[in-house]
């Protein structure tokens, strides 16, 4: 099953903590494509990416997300990251149509990746898993709850996969950018503390090679949702309209 195109990058030996065979699912995102880009190179072996752009990935098919996973597997992978996501921004679609295609593609699909890579990476004995969470995720705003909600539903599951797996050899780590400029984000008005690609992937490469579950893009973004946790309701209601 061919499932998208393979990049040869080096030929060293794994060192600690730097993967040699990489998947990308979701081979166009930028942030997935920046933090791969910014792992120790010469470590790297191969990079397959997955996409609906370049192979036959189909995100709303169990059956076709099954099969997928089990032909990355092969030979042993040491890292997996899923950057698969939509904003529910189609113009094509309804408000609902929206709503319900941000719940299959940031959730269901995205914890059934998830729960299909632990699985197998647990029989190789290691590995590692980056989702790409969001912000968005600490607390719901007015002009985006709906987005939101399914990545507090995904950073849910991930937080609770990550620690069904201790002592397995198997790390899910989660990252949690905030408004990162890139073609998804084309014509909206940037939030604060908003970055480009690449710095969102050193924080991801640096998230990988750390103790550390969870990190913010950026990292000042950690303080701010600590401090929008325990804003009154009044306050926050008046910064979700602004």
């Amino acid at each position: 099953m061919e499932i998208g195109p393979r990049e040869k990058v080096g030929t060293l030996l794994n060192s600690f903590r730097s993967p040699q065979r990489i998947a990308l699912i979701g081979g166009t995102s930028e942030i997935g494509n920046a933090v791969i880009a910014a792992l120790p190179q010469g470590a790297i072996t191969e990079v397959i990416k997955i996409s609906r752009a370049n192979s036959n990935f189909n995100v709303a098919s169990a059956l076709n997300r099954t099969e997928t996973v089990r032909a990355l597997f092969t030979q042993d992978l040491d890292l997996a990251v899923i950057a698969i996501g939509t904003l529910g921004n189609d113009g094509d679609l309804s408000e609902d149509a929206n709503l319900l295609n941000m719940m299959d593609v940031n959730y269901v699909a995205t914890a059934h990746l998830l729960s299909l890579l632990a699985s197998e990476m647990k029989k190789q004995r290691h590995g590692q898993i980056l989702i790409i969470s969001s912000f968005a995720q600490e607390r719901p705003r007015i002009d985006n709850f709906g987005y939101g909600s399914t990545k507090a539903a995904i950073d849910f599951y991930a937080r609770g996969l990550s620690d069904s797996l201790i002592n397995s050899g198997v790390q899910v780590k989660i990252l949690r950018p905030g408004f990162v400029r890139t073609k998804m984000t084309v014509g909206m008005k940037p939030a604060p503390f908003n970055i480009d690609p690449e710095r969102a992937g050193v924080i991801g490469a640096n998230l990988l090679q750390s103790d550390s579950k969870i990190a913010y893009a950026p990292n000042l973004l950690k303080i701010v949702a600590w401090v929008f946790r325990h804003l009154p309701e009044k306050i926050f209601l008046k910064i979700s309209k602004a």
